[in-house]
């Protein structure tokens, strides 16, 4: 049996499963259908690994650099007094082993801020994707319980860990983890019951945010490639 068969098998009995509870059972027909539709479209977290093609470019840059710099420096005296003579109407010697120095110092930290960013897209990503099956389990009438769901006759595996899953496995996700749904359930809790998410972190004008509206806008940015890693940290 392939994987795709076992996750198609996975899939059917998980939809089963979510049906037979309670807390889905009662809900009307086209409710169910609006259940899983929703669902389906709730889960934004991609299997997507790291920009290592970048960060290695970079950390290679900042390497090479320092290897030439550390070449040019042990010359002999009179051989790199005779480049700095034949450099002096362009850019001295000196001046080349500070811009090496230079070079290897940026891309080092640009290497660090590309990795910042990708550990705060996940982050975010992980914010907003929580936040939106919460509010779906809610809408619903779906506990969120994590253990011993009273509308689950077996295992510790409650109907809203059921329904994360479901999400997880219509977006295929390739790591499929009880564990994932447990702590989405948790934090999508943690961010309905927040008072904080509803505040206006900052105004302008007539223009007020909130704090989750700051947080899309930071993801938005941080997302498209004409943001992404072009500033240095100091």
């Amino acid at each position: 049996m392939t994987k795709a068969d076992e996750r198609r098998q996975f899939r059917f009995a998980l939809v089963k499963d979510i049906l037979r509870c309670e807390s889905v059972r009662r809900l009307p027909h086209d409710h169910k259908k609006l259940l899983f539709r929703w669902l389906a479209n709730g889960w934004s977290i991609t299997d997507t690994l790291p920009d290592t093609s970048r960060i290695r470019a970079l950390e290679k840059a900042a390497a090479d650099a320092r290897r030439l710099r550390a070449a040019l420096g042990s010359l002999d005296g009179k051989d790199a007094a005779s480049l700095d003579f034949n450099y002096s109407q362009t850019i001295p010697l000196s001046t080349r082993l500070y811009a090496l120095e230079e070079l290897a110092n940026d891309a080092d930290a640009l290497a660090r801020v590309i990795k910042g960013e990708q550990a705060d897209i996940v982050r975010l990503r992980k914010r907003r994707t929580a936040k939106s099956i919460a509010n779906t389990l809610s809408m619903f009438g779906i506990p969120f319980s994590t253990r011993n769901d009273w509308d689950v006759d077996d295992r510790n595996v409650t109907t809203a860990m059921r329904c994360v899953m479901f999400a997880m496995l219509e977006a295929g996700a390739k790591k499929l983890h009880w564990g994932t749904t447990t702590a989405t359930i948790k934090l999508g809790f943690q961010m309905l019951t927040d008072p904080n998410q509803e505040k206006a972190v900052f105004s302008e004008g007539k223009v007020s945010v909130t704090a989750e509206e700051a947080e899309s806008a930071r993801l938005l940015m941080r997302e498209l490639p004409i943001f992404n890693g072009i500033k240095l940290v100091e």
